[in-house]
């Protein structure tokens, strides 16, 4: 694919500014195969194919776990054909998967669309919008990490209530399609267009400064060494902080695939606890900002130990605080902890592993946390189909944070001695 340098070759500014909004629609366009979307679509599904939860929740476990496998090697596969040529083999498959699960009419096909949405959306598209930025930005990488969250998380607060109108007016089989159809035509020529894949290619460099200008002389921890994926793998750090991302998605995924009968148990119908997404995002929306300059500033171990403590209190309070206080507190805490958590997935990997394999390294985490984000529901969905109610799936998913949260304090920044001895 033949690289278009028109728009670069006529910007006398740093051209990472253009790539920070082309990595915040590829993050949106993620949508049609992340839990919040899918989620929506559970009770057309459910009806349509006449599924138990446990049905339901099964495809969407072992469809997610196949499809955590292939991370890897797509993120070897954008480290070695570059970023901008994976994306695009990789959002023309994924606007097609929209289609294919339209078209779902049994349990065995439903397994399938899961496998393709959540291997290509959630995997693999989601995979190489976050690896943008870090090609371009390094010494204010939180913060502009921050900045590209901030407007992910609005235009994602919309969502579930936009999709569920659309459903409405459309049918669930033509609102998946339309989702394809705009893949297609809106992420895929502004890739072709105007996406660069380093600074290098047109004769600029990381954050746009003097060459001679080291990232030595900053505050943030920046590796020394260029680690490939067994190095990393070598390294305390990188095992820490790859099972809590397992964690996090499995509990973020079982939870939001279930946020809808969770807030209705608690009092609100439907349409409350769809538009308590909405809340939920703009409150997280506003503490992203605050997570990317504090990745800026503070070491990032105490990032994840805030973070994941953070999260198990905001499911604490899902637990016990009744109808009148829950969505507010959850909405403030999950939203600080989400915060936290996205300045450091934005930051921690390149800083601590380098952006020569990235690709590979940010993508062996990709299946992890892709792994986890199926085990979550199907768990949470047994626990339910057993016992009648969630408490016992959240109470100790807020035990697990906790644990890892004082693991989090350990995942300092990975050295040579280290890297050696382990």
């Amino acid at each position: 694919m033949k690289q278009n340098l028109w728009l670069a070759k006529r910007t006398n500014f740093f051209y990472g500014w253009i790539i920070l909004p082309i990595s915040t629609l590829a993050a949106f366009f993620t949508s049609p195969g992340q839990t919040y979307m899918v989620s929506v679509f559970n009770p057309s599904l459910r009806e349509a194919l006449d599924l138990s939860l446990t049905q339901l929740t099964g495809a969407y476990m072992f469809g997610t776990i196949l499809a955590s496998l292939p991370q890897t090697y797509i993120g070897q596969l954008a480290d070695r054909m570059g970023i901008r040529k994976t994306i695009f083999i990789i959002a023309t498959l994924f606007s097609l998967a929209c289609v294919f699960i339209s078209q779902a009419n049994s349990l065995v096909m439903l397994f399938f669309a899961f496998f393709f949405l959540r291997m290509l959306g959630q995997g693999g598209l989601q995979l190489l919008s976050v690896n943008m930025l870090p090609m371009w930005f390094q010494k204010t990488l939180g913060t502009v990490s921050g900045i590209n969250n901030v407007v992910v998380s609005l235009m994602i607060s919309i969502v579930p209530v936009s999709i569920l109108a659309l459903i409405g007016a459309v049918g669930w089989r033509k609102a998946y399609i339309l989702a394809g159809a705009s893949i297609f035509i809106i992420l895929l020529p502004i890739v072709y267009f105007f996406y660069i894949n380093r600074p290098e290619e047109i004769g600029q460099v990381v954050d746009g400064d003097n060459p001679s200008i080291s990232t030595k002389s900053t505050k943030i921890e920046t590796s020394e060494k260029e680690f490939n994926l067994k190095e990393a793998m070598h390294t305390r750090a990188y095992w820490i902080l790859t099972l809590s991302w397992f964690a996090w998605a499995a509990i973020a995924t079982a939870i939001t695939f279930n946020l809808l009968p969770i807030f209705t148990a608690k009092g609100l119908s439907e349409e409350q606890a769809a538009a308590s997404f909405t809340i939920l995002m703009v409150a997280s929306a506003i503490f992203q900002i605050f997570g990317g300059m504090v990745a800026d500033r503070v070491q990032l171990r105490w990032m994840a130990f805030g973070a994941l403590g953070l999260y198990g209190l905001a499911i604490g309070a899902l637990i016990y605080l009744p109808i009148g206080s829950v969505v507010l507190v959850y909405t403030l805490l999950l939203g600080s902890a989400q915060g936290l958590w996205g300045g450091l997935g934005n930051t921690v990997w390149v800083r601590y592993f380098g952006r020569e394999h990235l690709g590979k390294i940010r993508g062996s985490v990709w299946t992890a946390a892709v792994a986890g984000s199926s085990v979550g529901p199907f768990l949470m969905g047994i626990s339910y189909d057993l016992s009648g109610d969630f408490f016992i799936s959240l109470a100790g998913f807020a035990i697990i944070l906790f644990a890892l949260a004082i693991a989090g304090v350990w995942a300092t920044p990975p050295t040579l001695p280290e890297t050696a001895t382990l």
